[in-house]
């Protein structure tokens, strides 16, 4: 465990894939200490080591609209529910509502873009316009989102 540089105090959520999004997440906030945090995911994977008191488990979108809707729906819930102040997310299609609806209710929002999508992430593309910060790996990334701020090294 890393040493403690930051301790945030807003209500912040978590969203995020398991598997890979899950390690980036994990490695970007590597000594932050989140006094009341939440994660928004899908059921399945390896578990965390974030804290994690609260975890949410929405609906897998799949590529469908159906389920894409079901997931904006159990999003909205959850948001209205813990009213978070941040919210930060690595991706990918489960964490897209999340992080839309969290910035249409007031949240401040982060989005770090994955490394495996050097070009830039089909969830990248979506949550740009509501990001406050985003985040990305490969300078092929900041090419394609000039807005975008270069990490100084890949998180996995």
């Amino acid at each position: 465990m890393s040493a403690i540089l930051h301790v945030e105090p807003r209500r912040t959520c978590l969203a995020y894939s398991r598997g890979g999004h899950l390690a980036e997440l994990e490695r970007a906030l590597e000594g932050i200490m989140f006094l009341d945090c939440y994660h928004v995911t899908y059921g399945g994977g390896r578990p965390t080591n974030l804290p994690a008191r609260r975890i949410y488990n929405l609906c897998h979108p799949r590529r469908s609209f159906l389920r894409t809707l079901v997931n904006a729906v159990q999003a909205l819930v959850v948001l209205l529910r813990e009213r978070p102040e941040l919210v930060i997310s690595t991706g990918a299609d489960v964490a897209v509502p999340t992080v839309i609806l969290g910035k249409l209710l007031g949240a401040r929002v982060i989005f770090i873009d994955t490394a495996a999508a050097p070009n830039g992430s089909f969830s990248a593309r979506l949550c740009r316009r509501f990001a406050d910060l985003l985040i990305v790996q490969w300078p092929e990334q900041k090419a394609r989102f000039p807005e975008a701020v270069l990490a100084r090294g890949l998180l996995l």
